[in-house]
């Protein structure tokens, strides 16, 4: 029998190993509101909305912009009220 020891090789040795960089790009402000209404489990609204921004006050634009159909978004949920089953 022969010793087959030597003519095995170590295949990670011949390949070079690769280094790759990451870079994050994302930059600038990010703005989160919360709008929650009520307090029970089931009588409780809960909306939120984010904007992100180069600046902070690009983010304030886009924030009051959000705010507002936020604003109107709630209103029109607070009308839909569970049904009255009658008895």
């Amino acid at each position: 029998m022969s010793d087959s020891t030597e003519a095995t090789s170590n295949v990670t040795d011949e390949q070079p190993t690769e280094t790759k960089h990451v870079e994050r790009t994302d930059v600038g402000v990010s703005i989160t509101v919360q709008l929650k209404r009520g307090s029970g489990t089931r009588e409780e609204d809960k909306i939120t909305g984010k904007v992100k921004a180069e600046t902070l006050d690009d983010a304030q634009e886009d924030m009051d912009v959000l705010r507002e159909y936020l604003h109107r978004l709630a209103e029109d949920a607070r009308q839909i009220q569970p049904g009255v089953e009658a008895e």
